[in-house]
């Protein structure tokens, strides 16, 4: 009978600890955007002319900086920011990777693998959230946004166009807005990539990116714009942030796989900031492997077994990710010989994909609107926080993830 009691009263305390974690109600605002500004660096708000975005700042929640999971990709820390699951435990763990469940390759480029469900199954993002729950919800471009998930898509959906301008995406999204109001989405991404763009042809600190800042920054001012014309603005909630930041890279900071191993023994899943190979059949263990690339790689160039990659990065509980990881210092490469003369006269004067925490990395987070706090600034948090904030905005109960309530508490008005 004790035991039974014990138990009963355990089981109480364990239901009334899940109720009073879960959002009763929405917070004010009709509607949520979430935006997506690809490869806009924490101290780019400072750094370029960008007075919509430093106005939003000011009046709402601004994050000093916000820290991406690792790799600091843009699809793995897309996916993190809508489901709160860290890459290891969603599964798009680059945005080049192969299964070997499945025996495919996974690539960011094919649109046919943005849109094909198998690659997105073991997160659940913030729009099937909604969609599960009753709610409409609306993606534009952003990764992941065309795939069936768990059997469920958003309402509206727009597959991935590069050719369409910042301008036009934001346009585009405001038609939305004009359905009948029964019709229109409760939450709604929006994925914008000019400072990405920019930042990989003409590098972070360049005339062109100041640009590009600015364009981006006119996008956000026309959002606003049209939805205070249909008198929405004062209703709607918006959180703007982006997957990662940029640094600089130049050709003599390369080294080439070709020189720490093999390459005809191995699958070469992945290259760059980091990147990692899988041993073909016959050839050596991975650990032989590890130990001959460490051997001849020079001191900026790190090489891990898969289940040895240091813990902060939270990178190894996953079969996607290769047997065998490198991971560079903050501006150096790992590229391959095979069509090198072709790819180095391409070759970009920014990327991304280092340590999370290296300042270049660092990625920004607005929020403004009816149901945030006004004028408050904080410090660093890391990206997998988001998605349980934005459930708490809506009124959603959260999928399973790897954040916690703490942007939650430090951002919301209640």
């Amino acid at each position: 009978m004790n035991r039974l009691i014990c138990g009963l009263l355990s089981f109480l305390l364990l239901l009334g600890a899940c109720q009073s974690s879960r959002p009763t109600a929405a917070l004010p605002g009709d509607r949520l955007i979430l935006i997506s500004l690809d490869g806009f660096r924490w101290d780019y708000l400072q750094k370029y002319d960008a007075p919509t975005l430093r106005q939003l700042a000011a009046h709402g929640v601004h994050a000093r900086r916000m820290t991406p999971s690792f790799p600091s990709k843009t699809f793995p820390n897309h996916y993190t920011l809508v489901t709160g699951l860290r890459p290891e435990h969603h599964g798009i763990v680059s945005n080049y990777f192969y299964d070997p469940d499945l025996q495919a390759a996974f690539s960011k480029n094919l649109p046919a693998d943005n849109a094909d469900g198998r690659w997105w199954q073991a997160g659940e993002p913030i729009w099937i959230t909604a969609e599960k729950q009753g709610m409409r919800s609306a993606c534009y471009f952003w990764p992941g946004g065309e795939a069936e998930i768990h059997g469920t898509r958003p309402t509206l959906r727009r597959a991935f166009d590069g050719k369409v301008s910042s301008a036009q995406r934001v346009d585009d999204t405001l038609t939305w807005f004009d359905l009948p109001p029964a019709q229109r989405p409760r939450f709604c991404a929006l994925y914008l990539d000019r400072t990405d763009v920019v930042g990989h042809s003409a590098g972070p600190d360049s005339p062109e990116m100041a640009a590009a800042v600015k364009e981006i920054d006119d996008a956000i001012a026309r959002l606003l714009a049209g939805l205070a014309a249909r008198g929405l603005r004062d209703s709607t909630n918006l959180v703007i942030v982006s997957d990662h930041g940029m640094s600089s890279q130049s050709l003599e900071q390369v080294v080439f796989l070709e020189d720490l191993l093999n390459v005809a023994q191995v699958q070469v899943e992945s290259t760059g900031p980091n990147g990692g190979v899988r041993p073909k059949p016959g050839a050596p263990p991975a650990a032989a492997l590890v130990a001959q690339m460490r051997a001849k790689a020079p001191p900026q160039v790190q090489v891990y077994l898969r289940e040895e990659v240091p813990e902060r990065f939270h990178y190894r509980d996953n079969p996607r990710i290769p047997p065998v990881v490198f991971i560079a210092d903050n501006h150096w490469n790992v590229e391959s010989k095979v069509g090198w003369p072709k790819f180095a006269a391409a070759f970009g004067q920014g990327s991304h994909g280092w340590d999370p925490a290296a300042p270049e990395m660092g990625a920004l987070f607005v929020a403004e609107g009816p149901a945030f706090r006004r004028g408050h600034e904080f410090a660093d948090f890391e990206n997998i926080h988001l998605y349980n904030m934005l459930c708490a905005v809506l009124g959603l109960q959260p999928a399973p993830n790897d954040g916690d309530d703490r942007l939650t508490r430090e951002a919301l008005a209640r």
